[in-house]
């Protein structure tokens, strides 16, 4: 089963991607060149319990304890793209963005990113990109054989390779690893839900809001996205949640990750990783395990 879902999720980024790769990281060789990759980060995450905020519902939960976090000298916050602007509205600025989003969206619109650092793939939306005033980081995903390996060379070899696997949380999980942490803690990172996909705010949702009118609400359009999603069930301490095939890929390639690692992973996401791979936890008892 894990086999095929990686296997299918492959061959649809390459079907439905490939020439927006292609464009995108042409377009992006000016800024690859003038900002460079992952090599100057090393040293900002190294040591430090790295927090990695993801889009999903249960970020909510935990946005009263991630101001204490963003405010830690010993910690270190990285934030999806999807989420950051659910953080800004709350008075969070993350140390960290990662993107890898290949077409244009509107995560950093009106953000003024001064003391923030993207962390972009080579190949993600130019507009994107562009929209960001902060400091920038690129880097290449970890898969080789072709097309994969013309784009690298194309656009440098040298930025760093970063493991993934169908969501950007995995992508920031592994640079996170790479940076020889003292912990990583996973927030926000459910790869499942009940009725909603996304935390309020995500930009997602302000997409689901024009779909919107009086005959189709919009708790309408969010339950009926969800139930469209439901290609599998995650049981969990009696309750049940559902998840897609993207996100059940995620979460079984996290948990085979994290039981070969020697680093400590903590989750209070939900459902999120299982108890067998992470310290499972409130976000709370977290923190005061680790500081």
């Amino acid at each position: 089963m894990e086999n095929e879902l990686f296997g299918n999720i492959n061959a649809g980024i390459l079907d439905e991607r490939l020439d927006a790769f292609r464009r995108n990281v042409e377009k992006n060789l000016p800024l690859i060149k003038k900002h460079g990759g992952l090599q100057s980060v090393v040293p900002l995450l190294a040591g430090r319990h790295i927090f990695i905020a993801g889009a999903g519902p249960s970020l909510e939960k935990d946005i009263p304890l991630l101001k204490k976090i963003s405010a830690m000298p010993s910690a270190a916050l990285i934030s999806a793209d999807m989420a950051l602007k659910v953080l800004l509205k709350h008075g969070i600025r993350p140390d960290f963005v990662i993107s890898c989003e290949t077409t244009p969206a509107l995560f950093f619109a009106g953000v003024d990113a001064f003391d923030m650092r993207l962390l972009a793939f080579s190949c993600a939306s130019p507009a994107n990109i562009r929209s960001w005033n902060g400091n920038l980081s690129f880097y290449n995903w970890m898969m080789r054989g072709e097309p994969y390996d013309s784009l690298w060379e194309k656009a440098g070899t040298g930025l760093g390779f970063v493991a993934t696997a169908s969501i950007v949380s995995t992508q920031a999980v592994s640079i996170a690893l790479g940076c020889s942490p003292a912990s990583v803690v996973l927030i926000g990172n459910d790869m499942g839900f009940t009725d909603s996909y996304y935390a309020r705010g995500c930009e997602p949702l302000y997409k689901d809001l024009s779909r919107c009118d009086r005959l189709a609400p919009f708790v309408s359009v969010q339950s009926l996205k969800a139930r469209r999603s439901r290609h599998y069930e995650i049981r969990r301490n009696g309750r049940v949640f559902y998840t897609s095939a993207q996100f059940l890929a995620a979460k079984m390639w996290f948990e085979k990750l994290f039981k070969e690692h020697n680093c400590p992973v903590y989750d209070c996401s939900l459902p999120g990783c299982s108890e067998t791979s992470v310290i499972k936890g409130s976000l709370n008892n977290i923190l005061a395990a680790l500081f």
